[in-house]
């Protein structure tokens, strides 16, 4: 049985799709079906059930998944390691430079890892890696960019950064409107996904009230001073302690971003993800 059959069907099964998993591949699609029947014939049971809704996995096509995934995984990121015992070049922002990478820096000891661009826009790494100046970055709502390879990493939800002497300071969670009472203490337009979705929001709710733009990193500071409510990302907020502001979760989580995993190769991107994972 060759491995590669293997290796075909769990990108099926991770895409639930064979068109989609063929373009991960560059074959055609009637030639990955074909390469998944033979499979299924070498096991001697189904591993997908076929309907007008959709593609699911079989009961033994489950458990076969479960056993194979996580070897696969170990795999790609053994062969990466003893393959490139060279630099890894990482683009991230400034929060998650400090906020998210440095909980896995103790895992990259077999490896030169460095970041070496920061954008506070994780869009703007977007070019850097399609000119490779970095192998890999994490970039925010972008599923996907021709030419390079992509895994959603984790969905982060952002709460409201509250001062203490607000009455809402006391409460385990909060509604928009709750929040809508205060100043805004909101990211500026330029290289914020954040801003955009906060100005959808004040449209909606007819807002009317005063908004103050700042850097990302001043945001909390205003907080604490008083001016208003700010919204931070929960990745961040669970990790900092700042005196006079609490962090108070959105009823509903009306703001939220997906964080992808950015590589130049498949390899590189399996290795990444195994070990953020």
């Amino acid at each position: 049985m060759q491995l590669q059959k293997v290796k075909y069907f769990i990108e099926v099964a991770k895409q639930g799709s064979f068109t989609k998993a063929a373009k991960t591949f560059y074959i055609s699609q009637p030639a990955l079906s074909k390469q998944i029947k033979l499979l299924e014939d070498e096991l001697g049971f189904s591993l997908f059930v076929r309907t007008s809704r959709g593609l699911t996995l079989t009961e033994k096509g489950t458990a076969l998944y479960q056993d194979m995934e996580p070897l696969f995984q170990r795999m790609e990121q053994l062969l990466y390691q003893h393959k490139h015992q060279d630099v890894l070049r990482f683009g991230s922002t400034p929060l998650l430079s400090s906020y998210f990478l440095h909980q896995y820096y103790h895992k990259f000891e077999s490896m030169q890892f460095h970041v070496t661009a920061i954008e506070d826009d994780s869009r703007d790494l977007i070019p850097l890696l399609q000119r490779k100046d970095i192998d890999a970055a994490i970039v925010q709502d972008i599923e996907s960019v021709p030419d390079l390879y992509s895994k959603k990493l984790f969905q982060d939800e952002f709460v409201a950064a509250v001062p203490t002497n607000l009455p809402i300071a006391q409460q385990t969670v909060l509604t928009m409107e709750d929040c809508l009472t205060f100043t805004q203490i909101i990211p500026p337009a330029s290289g914020s996904p954040l801003h955009q979705r906060l100005r959808e929001i004040y449209k909606a709710y007819h807002f009317q009230g005063d908004i103050v733009e700042t850097h990302y990193q001043a945001m909390v500071g205003l907080v604490s001073l008083g001016i208003g409510v700010a919204y931070i990302p929960r990745v961040m907020a669970a990790q900092i302690d700042y005196k006079g502001v609490v962090f108070i979760p959105i009823e509903g989580s009306p703001l939220t971003r997906t964080m992808y995993l950015y590589a130049t190769s498949a390899a590189k991107l399996a290795y990444l993800f195994n070990t953020f994972s």
